[in-house]
């Protein structure tokens, strides 16, 4: 008898766990999580050419919509380095290609604005494009024969033959632009600084910022153009690409993926700025 009443309890209670799953609120089926997650191991390289060493990314972007179909997200990027022994021997490099954790959060607040890890931004916190060549804008800092790779228009150095002395020459930040084709350009102030030697004492903290810059200006074609796909658009700006935020969907994860790789790029020219200001 005893065991007829416990399982008749336990049918029960599965019956009632199971009709409050089936029944639940249109409010608790919304806040179900959706993660998407993506590992890459990539060797990375010098503007100059020279291998840098390698790294592990792992991006991790859990999207929760709440009942009005407003999404926000949770951003978690790991970065495991493993530098060339030349390069792990230099404190500016170990600093900017350190091991990190970094969690970015999204959301929509009670006004419609979209914040990020609480600050309020908008389209107009984004520098808009005006030139029209892919890749390239700007006034480009001169060049030589033996200058050999980077962006010049936006944060460059270069040597002489026998690597004895430099030319640096950066903006203090980013625009971006989607017309066909991904344009990244430079904005803001700029700063150049020639004949410097590899014992000014901020030369290595402006090369391994530009170092770390081509490896992000790179990124965010490749994330622009994921972009580009998901959201079905053949135009856009950096200052668009956060309206898709609050939208959800595959739109959505591709926007903070791009908005990602951005902030690192914008971080990495403007510390390029502060070092060569500085030389």
């Amino acid at each position: 008898m005893f065991k007829k009443m416990l399982s008749s309890l336990l049918v029960s209670a599965i019956f009632v766990s199971g009709s409050a799953a089936a029944y639940a609120s249109p409010e608790e089926s919304a806040k179900v999580p959706i993660t998407q997650t993506k590992s890459i191991s990539k060797d990375l390289y010098t503007v100059d050419g020279d291998f840098l060493g390698n790294l592990n990314k792992t991006t991790t972007i859990e999207q929760v919509t709440d009942e009005n179909g407003k999404a926000s997200y949770t951003s978690t990027v790991t970065k495991d380095y493993e530098l060339a022994e030349e390069y792990a021997a230099i404190p500016a490099y170990t600093e900017k290609f350190a091991d990190s954790t970094e969690i970015t959060t999204f959301s929509v607040n009670e006004e419609n604005e979209l914040e990020v890890n609480g600050e309020v931004i908008s389209e107009n916190d984004f520098p808009t494009v005006s030139f029209s060549r892919p890749g390239l804008g700007g006034n480009s800092f001169a060049l030589n024969s033996n200058d050999s790779g980077g962006e010049p228009t936006i944060s460059h150095y270069y040597s002489n033959s026998d690597r004895t002395r430099y030319t640096f020459g950066t903006y203090s930040g980013v625009s971006f632009k989607f017309d066909h084709g991904v344009y990244v350009g430079p904005t803001g102030n700029n700063v150049s600084r020639t004949n410097i030697p590899k014992t000014n004492s901020n030369f290595y903290d402006a090369k391994a910022a530009m170092d770390s810059a081509e490896t992000n200006y790179r990124d965010t074609y490749v994330k622009a153009s994921a972009f580009a796909f998901a959201a079905a658009l053949a135009f856009f700006s950096m200052g668009s690409v956060i309206t898709f935020i609050p939208g959800g969907g595959a739109a959505g994860f591709a926007a903070v993926d791009l908005y990602n790789v951005y902030s690192d790029l914008q971080d990495d020219v403007g510390d390029a700025y502060a070092a060569v200001s500085h030389m």
